[in-house]
């Protein structure tokens, strides 16, 4: 069983894993996304779902810091109900793995897509699943040191990215409001989900030192870190592509490297791949780290690492159907209410439940 001091982190690395967490397969796919809806004016939706975020997370955090002592998993029945708390903690749980096998599935359709084309599709998420798997299991203060290691190569992709300013039309992005204020609130809302991941603070709150402020500050800038590079990113291809070109490219990121080489390294888009190859891994990590600490709770005595196995398997398999294009689109329907359901509404409604609960123990008293 893990020590308190192995299960503890500090607010610095509290921020870090928020970024980690955050980071996923959407920041190749989002400057399309963006364009295709709000044309010019896409980097501002980005920051306008940054903001978002940020009301969100505020949210979560009204919530867990009243009860500083205890994660999602365990607070939930003393707000709902034992019954209510459990059908509610293993619904969080299919949660945290469905996004999960999401993710690796998109992951492994882009690996096999730009790198390794003649790899079978299997393999890459066997491959994944296993180094993920090895991280799991480790107390959250070895996760949580990695994770501060692996966001320094967000800098190596902004670095690389800075490439594509030498064929910079900043034109392009005019007029920026051509798409009108409404789609690029409407853009605002697609650019929530590659931005998914902020929810760790109900798992891993009470496992942060300090106090519940400085906690806020810490995922509050984790977040403001993130929307300010997704932004960046899909400003970059805005100004690089064509509002022509753009709709007939998918991964507007990785498109605006491959054409550059130099005479020590031909493929720069591969660096650049290698590094977000890292950091999604990374992400995986964290949703996996989520839902084993659910099972953990509820099955093993709160040792998270005897649920990585099982749990590594549904991942597996529910990353494993989604090859057909119909189905991705599915599972990212499915991601979308549920984000909505399990971050926003059920949080919001939580926490005003906790606090009317509070004021009328205090009025009987």
């Amino acid at each position: 069983m893990m020590t308190p001091a192995q299960n503890s982190i500090t607010q610095g690395q509290f921020m870090f894993f928020v970024i980690q967490s955050q980071v996923g397969v959407g920041i190749l796919t989002l400057p399309h996304k963006m364009q295709a809806v709000a044309k010019g004016g896409g980097w501002i939706s980005t920051l306008i779902a940054g903001f978002v975020v940020q009301v969100v997370i505020l949210i979560l955090w009204g919530l867990c810091r009243r009860f500083p002592s205890d994660n999602i998993y365990s607070f939930l029945p003393k707000i709902t109900g034992k019954i209510i708390g459990k059908l509610l903690g293993f619904a969080y749980i299919g949660y945290f793995l469905f996004t999960a096998g999401t993710i690796l599935g998109l992951f492994a359709d882009v690996v096999g897509k730009w790198v390794l084309q003649s790899t079978p599709r299997w393999a890459l998420l066997l491959l994944t699943l296993l180094t993920c798997s090895y991280l799991v299991i480790e107390p959250l203060r070895v996760i949580a040191r990695l994770f501060v290691i692996s966001s320094f190569t967000i800098v190596v992709m902004v670095l690389l990215s800075l490439f594509g300013y030498a064929h910079a039309n900043f034109t392009y992005l005019l007029p920026i409001t051509e798409a009108g204020w409404w789609n690029i609130i409407k853009a605002a809302n697609e650019a929530l989900f590659p931005l998914v991941g902020y929810e760790v603070l109900l798992v891993i709150f009470p496992f942060v030192e300090g106090k519940s402020k400085g906690k806020l500050k810490a995922a509050s800038l984790g977040n403001m870190l993130i929307t300010l590079f997704y932004t960046f990113e899909v400003f970059t291809s805005l100004v690089i592509f064509s509002p022509a070109i753009m709709p007939a490219v998918s991964e507007p990121p990785i498109y605006m490297l491959k054409g550059f080489s130099f005479q020590i390294i031909e493929r720069i888009d591969l660096i650049f791949l290698s590094v977000w190859i890292f950091i999604v891994t990374t992400a995986i990590v964290s949703w996996l780290y989520m839902a084993t600490t659910g099972l953990g709770h509820f099955f093993h005595h709160d040792r998270h690492k005897k649920a990585v196995f099982y749990s590594a398997v549904i991942v597996f398999m529910l990353a494993l159907i989604s090859q057909d294009p119909a189905i991705t689109d599915f599972y990212n329907q499915i991601i979308k209410i549920s984000h909505y359901t399990f971050v926003i509404v059920l949080p919001l409604i939580l926490l005003i439940f906790s606090y009317l609960s509070r004021k009328r123990r205090a009025l009987v008293r």
